[in-house]
């Protein structure tokens, strides 16, 4: 009876989004324009692939790499699951299944297929690398399947490890710090096995990362490891070895839920604070103001901002909130990211530093979507303070520089080092990269002059992307111009950084100064 009942609530809800997706045209829309940039990245993949001197690289190099990339993923992901027990569970969830007299084993079953579907759109991103795995590694489509797969795979399970040990330890505080604690150690371990392995190779260090990157104590890391195990033994075609490493993961996951669905805690009683808390964020989203926080442990220390007046607080209010997110001044995403860019560095050695210089812009698309300043238009604050609407963008962008200047030299000195550029390439390249940040924040004030907040989260998203590319394309467009008719200044390198430097500037100002009136009315 239960698991009718619930293989019926399943198919329903399924049934009706289709249902509501074909109603909404608008939504094909969003899907035909994915499409479209998905094949435009595999076309681009497969003419740069038909180079007669294009150099494969050792495959090894893309296991090490995506081994470091899970375990990434899943530390993050698991660390965050640790805090709040994750949020398989929405309201409708803890208001009807949880008082029914279904079965909680059941229960759990539906949430977690519910949840592999949300864990496949968060790696959605990886598809778009095709071009550069396809060129550099000889990649397949079938390739590029799995590394999205195996990439799903391992956010859903460590959303579930997470919430499995949340429920073991969420009475306390003590509990909760020594699992962090074990996370940690494994993770320092990992990085002094490597970084051991490095310094008896200093002569071959790329080889060396990637045979370190390899080894056994890198997969024998809690899923993310023997999930990447499983998908390099498929690479390397050492099938017998991929079947042992994905039945090891299962046997782990099917353990995982007997304890679970056994245990004597009640595991939704700990994940209702987390489905309110989810509930509320996702409300305060639709309504257009921010979710009312309401932290476990409150720092009592100096109260109020201190400095500015009219609108210069907000530039100084936001690097307040800066230094009290994080103690190093930058948020631990971008921390992440930098440290993608520059394992990616290592890897792409001898492709120069264009090919770094773009794929950290991309990876600034997020952090800069995910920026203070959008985030203060969903604030009614900023719309109140009697200044004009010029001003108060300018000083509320004004924290966005000094933020990404520090993230910029985080990445590029390392980079510059590594591939042993000159110190003006790598001046140019952090001056570059800040005035993508600048023409990207111009894309978000551009899109709410003209939408407002009438766009849903996925078309947001999707024509931020759109914007982003449309407002690159000056820039681009002259670098390739001028690097086809063979004009350089001092190198090819600083000639296409500089151009399109040159022409970020202007592009995003016009938009700013075009849009200086978006803070004139409040659509809240």
């Amino acid at each position: 009876m239960n698991g009718n009942a619930l293989s019926y609530l399943l198919r329903t809800k399924i049934h009706n989004q289709l249902v509501s997706f074909f109603k909404k045209p608008v939504r094909l829309i969003y899907v035909v324009i994915f499409i479209g940039l998905l094949v435009l990245t595999m076309i681009g993949g497969n003419a740069g692939a038909k180079e007669s001197d294009r150099v494969v690289r050792d495959i090894s190099e893309l296991t090490a790499g995506i081994n470091a990339l899970f375990i990434l993923i899943f530390a993050t992901t698991f660390n965050s699951g640790l805090k709040n027990g994750g949020t398989f569970f929405k309201m409708a969830d803890v208001n009807y299944l949880f008082p029914s007299p279904l079965n909680k084993r059941s229960i759990l079953f539906y949430a977690l297929i519910q949840q592999i579907w949300s864990s496949m759109l968060i790696g959605i991103f990886i598809l778009f690398q095709y071009s550069a795995l396809h060129m550099n590694y000889n990649l397949s489509y079938l390739g590029l399947t799995l590394i999205f797969l195996t990439y799903s795979l391992t956010v859903f399970l460590s959303q579930t490890l997470g919430m499995f040990l949340y429920t073991f330890v969420s009475d306390s505080e003590k509990k909760k710090n020594i699992a962090k604690a074990v996370l940690y150690i494994i993770i320092v371990g990992i990085l002094a096995y490597i970084g051991l392995h490095v310094l008896q190779n200093k002569d071959h260090i790329v080889k060396a990362l990637a045979e370190a990157g390899n080894g056994l104590p890198v997969l024998l890391f809690p899923f993310a490891g023997w999930i990447g195990g499983f998908a390099g033994s498929i690479f390397k075609g050492e099938y017998i070895e991929s079947a042992l490493w994905l039945i090891l993961s299962a046997a782990a996951f099917t353990a995982m839920l007997i304890a679970m669905s056994r245990s004597k805690r009640e595991y939704y009683e700990d994940v209702i604070a987390s489905a309110e808390t989810m509930q509320n964020t996702i409300n305060s989203a639709k309504d257009g103001v921010p979710p009312e926080a309401t932290p476990k442990v409150i720092k009592v220390g100096k109260e109020g901002i201190g400095k500015g007046n009219g609108a210069s607080v907000f530039f100084y209010k936001h690097m307040l909130e800066n230094r009290r997110a994080s103690k190093i001044w930058i948020k631990p995403m971008s921390l992440v990211f930098v440290l993608i860019t520059i394992g990616f560095t290592i890897f792409m050695k001898g492709a120069g530093i264009l090919p770094i210089f773009a794929f950290s812009v991309y990876m600034q698309v997020f952090t800069v979507a995910l920026g203070r300043f959008n985030r203060e238009l969903t604030k009614p604050f900023i719309y109140l303070v009697p200044e004009s609407p010029f001003k108060k963008i300018i000083y509320a962008l004004a924290e966005t520089f000094p933020t990404e200047l520090l993230e910029s030299a985080l990445i590029f000195i390392p980079v510059s080092i590594i591939l042993g550029a000159p110190a003006l390439v790598c001046i140019l390249c952090i001056v570059g990269r800040m005035t993508f940040s600048f023409l990207f924040i111009a894309s978000s004030i551009a899109i709410e002059r003209l939408w407002g907040g009438s766009l849903s989260k996925v078309a947001g998203l999707l024509i931020y992307f759109v914007v982003d590319i449309l407002l690159s394309a000056p820039g681009i467009v002259l670098a390739v111009v001028l690097s086809a008719s063979g004009i350089t200044l001092f190198s090819s390198d600083i000639t296409s950084v500089m151009s399109i430097t040159l022409m970020n500037i202007p592009v995003a100002s016009l938009i700013i100064y075009s849009c200086r009136n978006v803070l004139q009315y409040a659509e809240l």
